[in-house]
């Protein structure tokens, strides 16, 4: 049992050689990063604030560019409103003139009708000779 207590002690010994060897480096390693660590941080935390500072930037020129497209929404609007104002101005003075011209218009066709069919037998009575002579043929006859 002498040897095989042996082997197994020097087995454990290049085990925790090897372990040993191993664990070093990388903590060591672990050790660096734990350095860097703050100074990785602070990088970090300057790029935040300067993050946060950029979408303020833009959340404030957002908040302006929207205030003016409103103002320029209710400009447009507002014109919409004269012209339609101008519009039913003008819609009521053509029907107002249109009353005016529409009676004394219809008035003059019915005189002019009447008076067409007054004169009708007149300018169709010798079958239209008369209308269709000139006053200067009536001369040299």
């Amino acid at each position: 049992m002498g040897i095989a207590l042996q082997i197994s002690l020097f087995l454990a010994s290049v085990s925790f050689v090897v372990l040993v060897v191993v664990l070093i480096p990388a903590l060591l390693g672990l050790r660096k990063q734990f350095a860097n660590a703050p100074r990785e941080l602070a990088e970090l935390k300057t790029d935040v604030k300067l993050l946060v500072h950029e979408s303020r930037t833009l959340v404030q020129n957002v908040n302006k560019l929207t205030t003016q497209a409103q103002q320029q929404i209710d400009e447009v609007d507002q014109s919409f409103r004269v012209l339609r104002g101008w519009l039913d101005r003008a819609d009521r003075l053509v029907h107002q003139a249109g009353d005016l011209i529409e009676g004394p218009i219809f008035t003059g066709a019915r005189i002019l009708n009447g008076l067409g069919t007054l004169l009708q037998p007149w300018l169709t009575k010798d079958g239209g000779a008369s209308h269709k002579s000139s006053p200067t043929s009536k001369t040299r006859n």
